[in-house]
């Protein structure tokens, strides 16, 4: 049994202190998955990160040690010789990690290349093709773009990214996210069975997929890890869809014969559907099957092809910035890249605050919310409000992205897989706040992969081959 890495009393802390990990002890063994599950927050993607020989900006290690193959990756050196060669991670926003000038087939192909310099191209092209095959990855995406991916697709491109190196040791933040529970399901089983035998770290909120695949799991909780072994827990009860008609809602968002295209692709074909305020829909769909394209095309982020908007009965550009300017109703967007989407030099209260401001000056405020309650609804503890992005867990970016959001008092809020990066605990408090919304009358779209997280919508609409029903 050969030890990848071997953490010991590993302590890091942040600049007022605090301990974001506690004297860690942990080993990743060749040819095991272990999975690593806790609260958002608790500290899972700064140990995954240390590995890697990085720490968040304001974090310091105080105590303990850290060796990948035998070496320190805190030493420069040695973690640019460890890099992609030795180790390859897998982050939690995996759109940001891909070069938006190249396509995919180009930047494995250059992972590839610099990773094992000797092979010929037909070899390189091969061990490509492989890697995409390991990640579940069409071949055909290959050609494509990142801007051209699905949230999910992407996930994928970066994790046959990763693999394509064939590292000794692969770190997975969150691997599974933003994938079909299917998809999920081929690619968990694949990092048990990979033929070079890595030794694998993987971070996820889905207990049952880390209950099936991991060899051993550790808990972790306020910096502190714990075995947590295998049989990790069972699903927890959700709350009982509340199936109702539209009929007898006042139609807060419709959309009629919406086509979206990429190129020559044709991603949705006249689909057309309506959501009552203070209605709740989820959307689902396998990975790639169109689902973020439409909700970008609603929130005016990428026009469609063809296609008719209503909200609240008035017909609205496509155009979000001219939806601005005609002081048209608001329709939020909180996508699956939370890191992209927030200014990385703008705290979370200062995000809040001023999408409260956009929201007085056209007359949508509510004058009874501060930032502090905002925070409060979506499980942000007030030592968090004055933090940049940078400086939060990838969990804490949705709710933060989810709160600036609300702020901004919309008239219907899209969100897409805003919960796949939550535990259990926290998705719920987050899934009671947007149903405090939908008392007041907000309409919610709601893309989702999760089964327990549809059940707490009013109904379900479905994309497959580009219709909507």
């Amino acid at each position: 049994m050969t030890v990848i890495v071997e953490v010991r009393g590993l302590t890091v802390t942040a600049a007022d202190g605090t301990a974001v990990l506690n004297a860690v002890d942990l080993d990743v063994v060749r040819g095991r998955v272990t999975g690593l599950v806790g609260p958002s927050g608790s500290g899972k993607t700064t140990l995954a990160l240390c590995l890697l020989g990085h720490l968040g900006r304001g974090l310091r290690r105080t105590a303990g040690a850290v060796e990948v193959a035998g070496a320190d990756p805190f030493l420069p050196a040695v973690r640019r010789r460890l890099r992609g060669r030795v180790t390859g991670y897998l982050p939690q926003d995996p759109l940001g990690a891909l070069d938006p000038r190249r396509s995919v087939a180009a930047q494995l192909g250059t992972a590839a290349r610099i990773a094992r310099p000797q092979e010929d191209r037909a070899a390189r092209r091969a061990r490509v093709e492989q890697a995409a095959h390991d990640a579940a990855l069409d071949l055909a995406l290959l050609r494509r773009y990142p801007g051209q991916l699905s949230g999910g697709q992407a996930q994928r491109a970066v994790l046959a990214w990763t693999l394509v190196t064939q590292p000794e040791l692969i770190v997975l933040d969150e691997p599974t996210s933003g994938l079909d529970a299917g998809t999920a399901y081929r690619i968990g089983r694949r990092f048990s069975t990979l033929p070079w035998q890595p030794a694998v770290l993987m971070i996820s909120h889905d207990v049952a997929l880390v209950d099936d695949v991991a060899d051993v799991t550790h808990s972790m909780r306020n910096g502190r890890l714990s075995i947590a072994g295998r049989g990790i827990g069972a699903p927890m009860a959700s709350a009982p869809a509340r199936r109702s008609a539209t009929g007898d809602r006042m139609t807060a968002l419709s959309f009629e014969d919406v086509t979206v295209r990429h190129g020559p692709l044709c991603i949705l074909r006249n689909v057309s559907g309506r959501v009552g305020a203070g209605e709740m829909v989820g959307i689902r769909g396998a990975s790639g099957s169109g689902k973020t394209s439409l909700a970008r095309a609603l929130c005016g982020l990428a026009p469609p092809a063809t296609g008719r908007l209503l909200v609240r009965g008035m017909p609205v550009s496509w155009d979000a910035v001219a939806r601005v300017r005609a002081g048209e109703p608001y329709v939020a967007y909180v996508g699956q890249d939370a890191r992209a989407a927030l200014n990385p030099r703008e705290t979370v209260r200062r995000a809040i605050a001023r999408s409260l401001v956009a929201a007085a000056r056209q007359g949508r405020a509510r004058a009874t919310w501060s930032v502090e309650e905002i925070a409060e609804r979506f499980a942000l503890a007030p030592e968090l409000l004055d933090r940049t992005p940078d400086r939060l867990s990838g969990g804490q970016r949705h709710r933060a992205a989810l709160a600036r959001a609300v702020a901004a008092v919309p008239t219907a809020l899209v969100c897409d897989e805003s919960t796949a990066s939550l535990d259990r605990d926290t998705e719920s408090r987050v899934l009671d706040s947007l149903d405090g919304l939908r008392r007041d009358g907000t309409a919610v779209l709601l893309i989702t992969h999760s089964d327990r997280v549809a059940t707490r919508t009013d109904r379900i609409l479905t994309i497959h081959q580009g219709h909507l029903r």
